[in-house]
């Protein structure tokens, strides 16, 4: 009688297990960021030292669709970079999270909203530092 509970529980363990560790492709989607408060209010950043300099580039926002474009530039530093990560915080609430390769040209599209939302970008590089190089607001803006 006990070998069915057990193997109940065995089995909503492991689906709870499942359901937490696994994400979509397209980034991570959650009501806020580890470490963080989803706040829309940008905090400090540093400068990377100029031999482990690089650019990311942070273009407006279509006028029509309100998508962000984010562009690795490359830099001196390119080489020592193993991870990109960028973060959007959507002024409606969610934060979206996607990692973007070190490779120059490589692109990333996030959905904004048409209001001012906030993207941040840190830096990690191969002797174990991370740095937070972008911290800052991506207001809508109308053509005409």
């Amino acid at each position: 009688m006990q070998y069915p509970t057990i193997l109940l529980v065995l089995l909503v363990s492991a689906a709870i297990l499942v359901c937490g560790c696994t994400t979509s492709p397209g980034g991570v989607l959650s009501p806020t960021p580890s470490g963080g408060s989803g706040s829309l209010t940008p905090e400090p950043t540093v400068t990377l030292p100029s031999e482990k300099n690089v650019e990311i580039q942070i273009n407006e926002k279509d006028p029509i669709y309100a998508t962000i474009t984010v562009i690795f530039a490359g830099g001196k530093g390119q080489v020592a970079v193993t991870d990109i990560e960028v973060r959007v915080t959507r002024a409606d609430g969610p934060v979206v999270t996607k990692h973007l390769p070190a490779e120059k040209g490589s692109e990333l599209k996030f959905e904004g909203t048409k209001d001012t939302d906030r993207i941040e970008a840190w830096v990690s590089l191969n002797d174990g530092t991370r740095y937070k190089i972008i911290d800052q607001l991506v207001p809508y803006r109308t053509r005409g």
